[in-house]
């Protein structure tokens, strides 16, 4: 039987890196559209970031890189990144860039860009484009924006939020199996939802005591 092809979750966006790992727009995103597939994994396995999507493929940028070996060629390549946008700035914040030429490139801090070797350039040019980072777990429960799973939303009455399992039960919120991308969507899920279901709750009590 033919091996089932591994699922490949994409997402782009803001990016934030922090001391304990990366977060940010895109990655809250990815581990939304891919929670399944992750908790599956058991949160382990490897990721590959493009940190310069704009800047075209391996050999755009393997070629870009190679010019500065004669245009910038006595400054340090730890020091100066190349890769600029349009109105001037770096693309890559120089912490990253350092991090990713000493660490990722393992290349020697004082080496020049006129001393580059062609293999060298092309190693930069694949840290920048497909920067593998491996995945070693999750951030802890407290640290988490919403989870995903609960009672499955074909057992409840979307009108009043009761239960059609059990009756006078209410539900809301994060109990339901439904979450959103980050932008307020998950927030705003969790106060409609409060609301209706706390609305009826009570005309539901209001209507057992009249009997």
């Amino acid at each position: 039987s033919e091996k089932k092809k591994k699922k490949v979750l994409k997402q782009e966006g803001p990016l934030l890196i922090t001391h304990h790992g990366i977060s940010g727009p895109a990655t809250l995103r990815l581990s939304a559209f891919g929670a399944r597939e992750l908790y599956n994994m058991k949160y382990k396995g490897d990721m590959y970031i493009n940190w310069i999507p704009n800047f075209g493929n391996e050999e755009d940028v393997v070629n870009q890189l190679w010019k500065y070996t004669t245009l910038i060629p006595k400054r340090a390549i730890s020091t100066s990144c190349p890769i600029v946008l349009a109105g001037g700035n770096s693309s890559i914040p120089k912490r990253l860039w350092s991090s990713l030429i000493l660490n990722q490139c393992r290349i020697s801090k004082e080496l020049k860009w006129c001393e580059a070797s062609k293999k060298q350039i092309r190693l930069i040019a694949q840290s920048l484009i497909k920067n593998k980072i491996e995945i070693i777990g999750k951030s802890t429960n407290k640290e988490e924006f919403v989870t995903a799973g609960g009672i499955d939303l074909k057992e409840v009455n979307m009108k009043t939020m009761e239960s059609k399992i059990c009756s006078n039960l209410f539900l809301c919120g994060e109990i339901l199996n439904v979450d959103a991308i980050t932008g307020g969507f998950n927030f705003m899920g969790c106060w409609s939802t409060g609301y209706t279901a706390g609305t009826h709750a009570k005309q539901g009590q209001l209507a057992i005591q009249e009997k």
